[in-house]
Parts: C-alpha cells; sequence; structure tokens
C-alpha cells in the first residue's frame, strides 16, 4: 500500500469519526491524496465537475419540486382518502393506508426523508388517535418511508446509474416496481397481523359508493404516477423529461384546479429543490474525485482478485452483508459514490447482470435508512411520535425482517426483479 493511499484511508476515518459532512470528508481527503500524490490540485476539480456534468442529475429537484407541489396542492390527502376506502375495513387500516400512501408517495418524490417526514407529520397523529401506540406509528411511518427510494423515480437510482454507469436507469426503474411491490404487501400484512393482536381499530367497510367517489377525487393524484412511469418506461420521456412533465402536471394542479398553493410558496419549494439537488450534485462530484484517486492507486486490481474468484451467491452474500453495514453507518448517497464503482464492476466481471447488482445495491443501502444506530427514517419519525428511539427500533423489526426477506429474494433469484426490464428490453 503506498503512502498517499494509506493518507487518504487515515484522513477519511478521522474526519468521519470527528463529524465532518461527508460531502466535505470526500473533498479535504481527496485534496490530501492529490497533494501527498504529487498531482496538480487543478485535476480534482476537473474530475470533481465531470462527476456533476450529468444531464440525469436535472431530474432530481424536479422530482423534489413535484413532491412540494403534491403536498401543499392537497393532492396527498386525496391519496389517504383512495387507500382507505379501499383497504380501511382490515384491522389496522390506518397503518396499511400509511404504508399504501408511503408506496404511492414514493412513485411521485423517490426520496425516504421526504416521505418520512411529510406523511408523518400527518399520519403519526392519525395513527395515535385512533389508539395506536407512539412507537409502533413510528416503526410503520419509518419503515413504509423505505418505499420512497425503491418505487420508482429513485434519486439513490439515478446517483448509482450516473456514478457506475453501463447501467440504464430506465431498466433499474422497472426492476424496482416488483420488489417495491413484494415489500408493500409484506409489510401491510405485518401491520394487520400485529393490528390484530393488539385489537387496534378498523374504518369500516366503504360502500361501492365511497369507493367510486374516493377513486374519482384521487385520479389527478394517481395520474401523477401514471405520466411519469409510464412516459419513461414507454419510452416517450427521458428521465428528465419526464420530470419535467411531472412539475408541470402537478403545478396545474395545484394551482389551477385545487388552488391551495400560492405565487408566494414557490421560494420554499425552489430552496428544498436546489438543497437537494445541491447535496446530489455535491455528493456526486466528490466522490467522482475521490474514485479517480482509488483508481490511480489500482485499488480495484488489489480487491478484484479474491472477489473475481467467488461464486456469484457467495460475492452476493458478501456484498449484502457489507451494504447493510454501511447503511447503518453511513448516508446512502455517500455510500453509492464511493463503493458503487468499485463494487459494480467486479459484479460484472464475475457475470452479474448490471441491473441486478444495482438493485441489490441500492436496496441494500435503503434499508439501512431504517436500522440503527444511525437510520434516519428513525430519527425523523420517533420525535413526530414523541417515543424514544430504541421504542421505534423494537416495533420496527418485524417490518425490517420482511423487507430484508425481500431483499434475499431478488438477490438469489434475480428474475424476481429483471422479468420486467427484460421484457421491455432492458437487459443491462
Amino acid at each position: 500500500m503506498s503512502l498517499s493511499l494509506l493518507c487518504m484511508i487515515i484522513c477519511f476515518l478521522i474526519l468521519m469519526v470527528i463529524g465532518l459532512p461527508i460531502a466535505y470528508n470526500l473533498m479535504v481527503t481527496t485534496l490530501v491524496y492529490t497533494l501527498i500524490a504529487g498531482f496538480d490540485p487543478i485535476q480534482m476539480a476537473i474530475k470533481m465537475y465531470g462527476g456533476m456534468n450529468s444531464f440525469s442529475y436535472l431530474a432530481v429537484p424536479f422530482f423534489v419540486m413535484t413532491g412540494q407541489l403534491m403536498l401543499r396542492g392537497g393532492l396527498l390527502e386525496l391519496l389517504i382518502k383512495f387507500v382507505n376506502a379501499w383497504f380501511g375495513r382490515f384491522k389496522g387500516a390506518i397503518a396499511i393506508v400509511t404504508i399504501g400512501a408511503s408506496l404511492l408517495m414514493g412513485s411521485i418524490v423517490g426520496l425516504a426523508v421526504a416521505s418520512a417526514a411529510s406523511l408523518g407529520a400527518f399520519l403519526i397523529p392519525m395513527m395515535k388517535k385512533e389508539g395506536y401506540s407512539s412507537p409502533f406509528s413510528a416503526a410503520v411511518m419509518s419503515s413504509a418511508s423505505l418505499l420512497g427510494p425503491i418505487m420508482p423515480p429513485s434519486v439513490l437510482m439515478i446517483l448509482y446509474c450516473t456514478a457506475v454507469g453501463n447501467t440504464s436507469i430506465t431498466g433499474i426503474f422497472m426492476a424496482a416496481v416488483t420488489p417495491a411491490i413484494l415489500i408493500t404487501v409484506l409489510q401491510c400484512l405485518v401491520a394487520h397481523r400485529v393490528a390484530k393482536k393488539r385489537d387496534y381499530p378498523s374504518y369500516g367497510k366503504s360502500t361501492p359508493k365511497e369507493k367510486i367517489r374516493a377513486t374519482g377525487r384521487a385520479v389527478p393524484a394517481l395520474l401523477l404516477p401514471v405520466i411519469i412511469l409510464g412516459g419513461i418506461f414507454s419510452g416517450v420521456f427521458s428521465i428528465t423529461e419526464a420530470s419535467g412533465a411531472a412539475v408541470i402536471y402537478s403545478a396545474i394542479i395545484a394551482f389551477g384546479v385545487n388552488r391551495s398553493v400560492k405565487l408566494k410558496d414557490i421560494p420554499d419549494m425552489t430552496i428544498e429543490a436546489a438543497s437537494t439537488a445541491g447535496l446530489v450534485l455535491i455528493l456526486a462530484g466528490a466522490g467522482t474525485a475521490m474514485a479517480w484517486g482509488i483508481a490511480n492507486e489500482r485499488v480495484m486490481e488489489m480487491i478484484s482478485g479474491p472477489f473475481s474468484s467467488m461464486p456469484q451467491w457467495l460475492f452476493l452474500l458478501c456484498v449484502n452483508v457489507l451494504m447493510l453495514i454501511c447503511g447503518m453507518f453511513m448516508d446512502d448517497y455517500a455510500s453509492t459514490v464511493i463503493l458503487a464503482p468499485i463494487i459494480a464492476p467486479i459484479a460484472w466481471s464475475i457475470g452479474i447482470n448490471p441491473l441486478h447488482i444495482g438493485l441489490v445495491f441500492c436496496v441494500n443501502l435503503v434499508i439501512g435508512l431504517a436500522t440503527p444506530p444511525f437510520g434516519i427514517t428513525l430519527f425523523v419519525t420517533s420525535p413526530l411520535a414523541g417515543c424514544k428511539l430504541e421504542e421505534t427500533v423494537r416495533e420496527a423489526i418485524p417490518f425490517l425482517v420482511v423487507t430484508i426477506g425481500v431483499l434475499l429474494l431478488v438477490t438469489f433469484v434475480p428474475q424476481v426483479g429483471l422479468w420486467l426490464p427484460n421484457m421491455m428490453g432492458y437487459t443491462s
């Protein structure tokens, strides 16, 4: 191991321990490496610019803006009433509504924290009012919010595909649909079983007329995922064009039809979209620069030897363990820009489909968002419910178990995720 690589590793670990934000950590670490290795520092700036210079990243602020318009435009309440009309008769109805709404919200926003904060502020008090315990309410919301980055469109998957190349964003979106639906169904079954055991209430059975009325009112909101995903999967839109169309459509509904969003709300929504996009771009640029340093030190050659001799199932098992651990301690975006360019090429070299390893990688990191000790959705929902973090973790375990079960199914039975992209002609 060279002195420059050793200094890079030590600098990264020290800065991570002292709590420097990961984007600045990556930039400082790469700068230290650049100076010690004797490169011109301008090379770091060039690599950072190259990492940020991707047309696909334009979709990020548009999807965030769409989510803001959904929340402020009253469409969220319509989605909740729609899910409740169809599933409210089951025990644990409001928990099932929370999970179903998270799936629909995920197909629009693509961010776990945004779903946890926005839906949680509305639905956690509703669950508590129905007699649900505070920890269970927080656990349902933190686990359901994981559907945001799994159900397309996903900001994390856009970042992954741009970081590694050789992987279709549309293809990985298609691959994620089946796992997202499976996780939704299993989480609903867990919520129903717990609610039945604890005698949590249901809303009662809706009449056909009430179901039709709720569905009719929710049509504008339900059409948004159709526009986004239908446009992308049919080839009518690129990812970026679909995000722009989603903003236009949601703006027409929010400003023109519901009239619940005012011009004075635009600056706040713009700042929110810009903040999220800025974070993604900084991480992408800093991660690309660090990946350049890692490539210069031939780290890939050092680690690819042992891994390339593994059977595929053992390599995938190692990736699952590694990524679940990383997800517990590191931000999902940071883990992607650092580790994806290392893991993906090794997986390709031993014959693993690019869409398959991409799906396994991303779902692993998403699960980490609700896994202690640093699962960010746990930190978001616990204060909203007014309970301790450890209480939320205990209640979240059954939901995490079934979610990890779907991950293992996707990992070792690739066709669970790949059948849809293969049917549509996306093989990588």
